[in-house]
């Protein structure tokens, strides 16, 4: 006798398609463009923002792709000891997959490769699941400003080794936030 459980189509796993991450290329221009447009609308960067960040060496433009159809994007400025994470967007189709995530982890890894100090952004303050997910990721508050009529907020993050903190058992343990930025 066999037993075989059928799964409701709630319960049935969900798979993806893989992912693949590369630099961005002049002819993603206008792919990026429509994407910037489609998750940021009027406040979208223009072609001429899009052409600098994507052609010129200082920066770095990662993109994901899923099937040949471009979905996330960051842009990453290398500039002293702060980098600055300038843009992440994830298509609106494909977010809550942990794409925002590992866009993020890259930008971070990339900065700390080269040797910066810290890692800055801005970010909306009522984009609560962006604000949560740098919070996660050990960024914290820097400055909170207004901007075309948005309340916004810079966050930073410290990179480099983790500091050893002491612990009353006589245990080491690490701790990723950076000190109170306020």
């Amino acid at each position: 006798m066999t037993c075989t459980k059928l799964l409701s189509p709630a319960e049935e796993p969900v798979i993806f398609p893989p992912v693949v991450s590369r630099q961005a290329k002049a002819s993603d221009i206008e792919t990026v463009v429509e994407l910037d447009r489609l998750c940021f609308g009027r406040r979208a960067w223009s072609v001429r923002a899009w052409w600098e960040v994507v052609t010129l060496p200082e920066w770095t433009t990662v993109v994901l792709e899923e099937r040949g159809e471009l979905i996330a994007a960051s842009v990453l400025l290398l500039a002293g000891p702060v980098f600055w994470l300038a843009s992440l967007a994830v298509h609106p189709g494909r977010r809550r997959r942990g794409l925002g995530r590992a866009l993020l982890r890259d930008a971070l890894a990339r900065a700390r490769d080269s040797s910066a100090r810290w890692l800055s952004l801005e970010v909306d303050r009522a984009n609560r699941v962006a604000v949560e997910l740098y919070r996660k990721e050990g960024f914290g508050l820097l400055r909170r400003f207004r901007e075309d009529g948005r309340w916004r907020q810079e966050m930073v993050r410290r990179l480099g080794r983790r500091r050893s903190v002491r612990a009353g058992s006589g245990e080491r343990r690490t701790s990723a936030r950076p000190a109170s930025l306020i």
